[in-house]
């Protein structure tokens, strides 16, 4: 759904890399969020997701070609907060798989994520 901007507050900016990041110099990725500037120069392959309320641009380049690819998605889960909750609970769960595997607590917290992903999307 727009927000008062007629844009869509869910949404996420991918860029991905095509070319080695040797091969040219400069054309890093800038992203700027509440965290502060985040400069990105991924390999030839790599792919990064952002917000798209992000600030961004890339530097310019002084030798060589930088090629990528960039696209936009929506979430399904339309709040931030409820992305983050997410987020939060998936890094959790891979660290809970890490050190015991498909433990019962860990499937358990992995089926009470995918509850709250069910409850929370929009499709």
């Amino acid at each position: 759904m727009p927000n008062q901007r007629g844009t869509r507050a869910h949404r996420f900016v991918g860029d991905y890399f095509l070319t080695d990041p040797h091969s040219y110099d400069g054309g890093q990725l800038v992203i700027e969020d509440t965290y502060g500037e985040h400069a990105v120069k991924l390999a030839a392959g790599d792919m990064v997701l952002y917000p798209g309320s992000s600030l961004h641009r890339v530097e310019p380049v002084t030798r060589g070609a930088r090629l990528a690819s960039f696209f936009w998605l929506e979430s399904m889960v339309r709040e931030t907060e409820r992305r983050r909750l997410l987020f939060e609970m998936d890094m959790a769960i891979l660290q809970l798989r890490s050190t015991q595997g498909d433990s019962t607590p860990t499937v358990n917290l992995t089926g009470c994520y995918h509850n709250l992903l069910r409850m929370w999307a929009e499709v």
